[in-house]
């Protein structure tokens, strides 16, 4: 018959930290699976904040040129504004004056024609 040895009490074989004292007992222990889960979720834990560090990176990239883009945006914006309200002085401008040149002809026009009396045939005939 096989004797089952009797178990250590808890206090013989742990530290004040809760750690094995014996590297044997620690590999033998099923507190050496919870080791091992431990550290992977610990490295899975530091892998997902890298992630999250360069996904976070990636969208401050993104508002940095989200922030670029606008500004050009607004400063072309502006410019084509200045460009427009220029252009439109200048036809506002062309527009009074050939209004004007075409009111003196127009006056011309007038006082020619106050000048002038048409015969019975239809020729204009000037008067002395």
């Amino acid at each position: 018959r096989r004797e089952i040895p009797k178990k250590k009490p808890k206090s013989d074989g742990l530290s004040a930290n809760g750690d094995s004292s014996s590297p044997d007992l620690a590999l033998d222990s099923p507190g050496t699976d919870h080791f091992v889960v431990i550290t992977q979720l610990k490295e899975e834990v530091a892998t997902l904040k890298k992630m999250l560090h360069q996904k976070d990176q990636q969208i401050l990239d993104k508002e940095k040129k989200i922030t670029e883009l606008k500004a050009e945006f607004q400063y072309q914006e502006s410019q084509m504004r200045l460009k427009i309200n220029q252009v439109e002085k200048v036809h506002k401008e062309a527009l009074d004056q050939l209004q004007t040149k075409n009111r003196d002809l127009l006056k011309q026009v007038a006082t020619l024609s106050k000048g002038k009396k048409p015969d019975k045939c239809g020729a204009t005939v000037t008067s002395p």
